[in-house]
């Protein structure tokens, strides 16, 4: 693993400066450079909480996954945690997980931002440290805004993805968990 790469500054650069900018991307301009379809890249990041590693592959063929890729300097990510937080505990017993991808160098400052934010929306799902931004730059190759969501069913197969936050204020996600929690194939 490398320290940031000038990809990762460059990320960071860009998406601090649409977070700034306040625009929301179309659901479709994800600035991802996968896919609906394309088969999800398993990854092994840091869980926050625990220190212990986390693989994406753990879940696949049992749970529908979201990935949310957030940072902490990211208002609309902060804004929208306490409707995660909602959403999880209504879907998480259904054959869903939720994992937050954060954006960080996990030095000790953004570990606390990261603690403060935990504390304050009561989050229970696990975050994961994306610190060298090797899992958002190279395996799902984002290179555009935060929020991202990433919701991958039990095959592992990208269903859904959305930046950014909703219009209308309410959530496409809980219309997709249902379709896809629904398969047979997936089962808690």
């Amino acid at each position: 693993m490398r320290g940031v790469t000038r990809l990762g500054v460059g990320l960071l650069a860009m998406i601090l400066g649409a977070g700034l900018a306040g625009s929301a991307a179309a659901a479709g301009d994800t600035g991802m450079g996968l896919g609906i379809g394309d088969a999800a890249p398993d990854f092994t990041l840091e869980d926050f909480a625990t220190g212990k590693p986390v693989s994406l592959s753990t879940y696949l063929g049992k749970k529908v996954v979201m990935l949310e890729f957030w940072a902490t300097w990211c208002d609309i990510c902060k804004s929208e945690m306490p409707r995660l937080v909602k959403e999880y505990a209504e879907w998480r017993g259904k054959g869903y997980e939720l994992l937050g991808i954060t954006l960080s160098r996990g030095d000790d400052k953004d570990r606390k931002k990261i603690d403060a934010l935990k504390e304050k929306f009561k989050l229970a799902y696990p975050l994961l440290l994306d610190s060298e931004f090797e899992v958002a730059t190279q395996l799902y190759k984002l290179s555009g805004p935060i929020p991202l969501k990433v919701v991958i069913d039990c095959q592992g197969k990208i269903r859904y993805t959305h930046v950014g936050d909703y219009a209308d204020g309410v959530s496409e996600v809980p219309f997709v968990l249902e379709e896809l929690t629904a398969d047979p194939a997936c089962r808690p």
